[in-house]
């Protein structure tokens, strides 16, 4: 049977992840590093797929990453026990089924939020602070997929730094830890200007 490259790839994913897991199960690590951090039990419970990273930059290469993204509790505990905060994380939002808004906190970028009351949805949805940038995390909603008119600061195939990751900042390069500023906070569907129009049925 002649697979799609949608259905490839899902099928490549699926094998990696059991891969992933088999190792995992034999391999028990002892630790005493506690309970997983809130703001990693947080993007679990938004359905975000994480894997960490070992090295702080958010430019770090590949090479850096380890394993697969997961949203599987048994396996980010298996990483937390092995690297706790010796490890970034790293969120991969298509998997994941989220967008990241990435823009400065100095300046609004009026490309993204071009029509009324869009800022407002920003200020009202799941968002955390690096050192200079803000950065807005929104579902996909079901049925419905990313524009290809995508602006600087989109994060849909790319990776993204999630707290509780820290980062150099400052000339001294002193680690700033990203946090939520709201961890209460929905996380609330895409706006319109991101998204493909609805597919209408024939």
């Amino acid at each position: 049977m002649i697979l799609d490259i949608d259905s490839y790839l899902a099928e490549v994913a699926e094998n990696r992840q059991r891969a992933q897991s088999a190792a995992r199960d034999g391999n028990a690590v002892a630790s005493d590093r506690g309970d997983l951090p809130p703001a990693l039990d947080l993007i679990l419970q938004k359905g975000g797929l994480i894997q960490p990273q070992l090295a702080r930059s958010p430019f770090a290469p590949t090479a850096a990453r380890v394993g697969v993204p997961s949203r599987e509790p048994a396996q980010i505990e298996y990483w937390w026990r092995s690297y706790g905060n010796e490890a970034n994380w790293l969120l991969d939002p298509c998997a994941s089924g989220i967008v990241a808004l990435e823009f400065s906190v100095y300046i609004t970028p009026y490309k993204l939020f071009c029509r009324p009351g869009e800022y407002q949805v920003f200020e009202r949805t799941l968002h955390f602070r690096a050192p200079t940038r803000a950065f807005a995390l929104f579902s996909i909603p079901p049925g419905r997929s990313m524009s290809r008119g995508w602006y600087n600061g989109v994060h849909w195939q790319s990776p993204v730094l999630i707290p509780p990751s820290r980062v150099p900042s400052g000339p001294k390069e002193q680690e700033f830890e990203l946090s939520y500023v709201d961890p209460s906070a929905p996380l609330l569907p895409a706006f319109e200007t991101l998204l493909r129009p609805p597919v209408q049925p024939y």
